[in-house]
């Protein structure tokens, strides 16, 4: 368990420093990214020409031919915001700006209209801009600056700060949730397969005990025959323990069998459209002479009309026969056995009820377990013990509940189906 907890512990540390790390790298990755290209596509074309070095006393002599040629556009803007154009595509469509469009030109040349821009001043009476542009194929600006001269500045960087550190707040909450989820996980996990283990610990220990009597015997009886003579009658007494003890022994494993297989991840019940009122009196019918024969009674409440439901029909059989032969096994003779099926809107119930000695209140809550006998005597232990764990297993595969009903007068047990109406 020590190993258990360090394992659980540990795992839980490195998750959270590891989800910490991933979330902080990630924030700061896409910001590293976009310097990196911000530096690639952005700060080439500003190296590549200047417009103040390009700058002349007249405008007239402003030669930019080069530059046109490379795929630039230039053009003179005197101090009237008459425009005259020096090559390349138009930067302006107009002859020239009013002083409203002047200012808004001025505060639009940035990089996200998809060109870059370089602008310079040349000063004196007839004084004028030149304005030179380019197209640039991908802007992504990046851009973090701080002033303290600024009017709010105090404000403003508390601001930012209280941004941040709400960040990484939602960051850690996040890490500590995450973490705290897995840890439950694991526990739950942890929980689980120690239940797992438990009952496969359980089931082996009762196979182990169920099938060492009759391997004894069936050992035993072939031993006395093999060792000595044995006159016919005992020989015959023998044959027939053995013979006994080798069917309770195949009925056993038979069942674990049918268990395990009921239980395996995938398995589905092969069904098929079935009118349960028929079905059921079908298996009565089959029951009628062993009934007599053993000296039990028996009653059906089956309606006449059909009430369909989907099982498979083999493997519903397996429901029918451990109920009924529970019931002949544990009861005394005269014990009345009863079957019935009762529509109820959008399900139907069964009912497989006696007339006997019933389950007694302290055994109820484990009567589904694999191996569990509320009678343990001696002659009420050549069953598998896990008749009504397959019993439920079954119902439960086909949507189902089984439910059982105990009072004075015996056993009753219900399973409510699903309907195909």
């Amino acid at each position: 368990m020590k190993n258990k907890k360090f394992n659980t512990q540990t795992l839980l540390k490195r998750r959270f420093f590891a989800v910490a790390a991933a979330t902080i790298g990630l924030s700061i990755l896409p910001y590293l990214l976009l310097f990196i290209v911000t530096l690639t596509y952005e700060t080439e074309p500003a190296k590549q020409v200047s417009a103040s070095e390009m700058l002349m006393p007249q405008s007239s002599d402003v030669d930019v031919s080069d530059y046109i040629a490379d795929g630039w556009s230039a053009m003179i803007v005197d101090n009237e915001l008459n425009v005259t154009s020096l090559g390349g595509e138009p930067i302006f469509n107009k002859s020239a700006f009013t002083e409203t469009e002047w200012a808004d030109f001025i505060f639009s040349l940035d990089s996200t209209s998809g060109y870059a821009y370089d602008i310079a001043y040349q000063s004196g009476n007839e004084g004028y801009w030149l304005v030179m542009r380019k197209p640039i194929s991908v802007v992504i600006i990046l851009d973090l600056a701080f002033n303290s001269k600024a009017d709010h500045y105090a404000k403003d960087m508390t601001i930012l700060a209280v941004i941040i550190l709400v960040y990484f707040a939602v960051v850690t909450a996040f890490v500590i949730h995450y973490s705290k989820r897995t840890a439950n996980e694991m526990k739950a996990r942890d929980r689980l397969l120690h239940g797992e283990e438990e009952k496969r610990m359980l089931l082996v220990s009762e196979i182990s005990h169920d099938l060492k009597t009759p391997l004894a015997s069936v050992l035993g009886y072939s031993e006395m025959l093999l060792s000595k003579d044995v006159d016919g009658q005992k020989q015959r007494e023998y044959l027939q323990s053995i013979y006994d003890n080798s069917v309770r022994s195949n009925n056993i494993l038979r069942s674990l069998f049918m268990y395990s297989k009921l239980g395996s991840a995938g398995f589905k019940p092969n069904t098929e459209r079935t009118d349960i009122c028929e079905y059921t009196r079908q298996i009565i019918a089959e029951y009628i002479p062993k009934f007599e024969e053993n000296g039990f009674g028996y009653e059906l409440s089956v309606p006449e009309n059909e009430i369909f439901v989907n099982i498979d029909k083999e493997l519903f059989r397996r429901v029918y026969d451990n109920l009924i032969e529970n019931a002949m096994k544990h009861n005394k003779v005269g014990t009345k056995i009863m079957l019935g099926v009762e529509h109820k809107g959008s399900t139907v119930d069964i009912t497989a009820a006696d007339n006997g000695v019933g389950i007694p209140a302290e055994h109820i809550d484990k009567i589904y377990q694999p191996f569990f006998r509320a009678d343990r005597t001696s002659a009420n232990r050549d069953g598998s013990g896990l008749g009504l764990a397959i019993v439920r297993q079954i119902v439960t595969l086909h949507g189902g509940e089984i439910s059982y009903i105990g009072d004075e007068d015996g056993c009753k047990w219900r399973i409510s189906l699903p309907t195909n109406e």
